[in-house]
């Protein structure tokens, strides 16, 4: 990992994409699917209200491969497990309710996910989902809570450029002031692959805040 990054994930062979709200004119979904190999699937997960429709053919009209929806609510563990883990790539669209994604990420989900980026997947975290893969979450309640730690160390906004944009983040620095802030504007992504490689993708509005310090990611861009 770059020195110059102030915090750490999960060790693997494939690929986190942490991406801000979605913008169907950026190209994060795009650049997503140029790492994807040439024999990989395309797995979904989908809270949204169509259940994953206007995603799925969005990225039909991008050139992905034939994919499928794995509905995390009611199917069976194995079924999960198999059909996250043999995916090239993983697509996560959170809908609006970060708790309920929460509840629906099981130990099972989320094995599968860390086997699939040990095999090289590449995982595409949208929105509010992307806050989920860091160390701490807030709830819409207020309370703070763990995230999936994907992300060690961090509390990631979606759709925020500064610490001072969000009461959230404050709740998360006066009990834990050692967390790394950071935040990912709309069509913009947060890349970390293997052997701590870098990147930002589309508009390349990721901030990183350490303290009172304020840190534009694009200085640790590896394109």
């Amino acid at each position: 990992m770059s020195e110059q990054i102030p915090f750490s994930w999960l060790e693997s062979n494939g690929w986190l994409v942490l991406s801000g709200s979605v913008d169907t004119l950026s190209e994060i979904r795009a650049q997503s699917l140029s790492r994807l190999n040439a024999d990989g699937a395309v797995a979904y997960i989908s809270l949204a209200g169509d259940m994953g429709d206007a995603l799925m053919d969005d990225m039909t009209d991008l050139g992905a491969p034939t994919g499928y929806l794995v509905d995390i609510e009611h199917d069976d563990n194995n079924s999960m497990y198999e059909r996250l883990q043999s995916a090239g790539m993983i697509v996560i669209e959170p809908g609006n309710d970060i708790e309920r994604l929460k509840r629906l990420m099981s130990q099972t989900v989320i094995r599968a996910i860390k086997d699939a980026l040990e095999s090289g997947a590449l995982v595409l975290f949208e929105g509010i989902a992307s806050g989920l893969a860091g160390e701490h979450i807030v709830q819409p309640n207020g309370k703070l809570t763990r995230g999936l730690k994907f992300v060690q160390n961090t509390y990631i906004s979606p759709d925020t450029s500064s610490i001072l944009e969000t009461e959230d983040a404050e709740k998360v620095f006066i009990e834990h002031p050692e967390t790394v802030f950071i935040g990912v504007q709309q069509g913009s992504a947060l890349v970390l692959g293997p052997q701590g490689l870098v990147e930002t993708w589309g508009e390349k509005q990721v901030t990183i805040s350490l303290g009172s310090s304020i840190v534009n990611n694009d200085s640790t861009n590896n394109d």
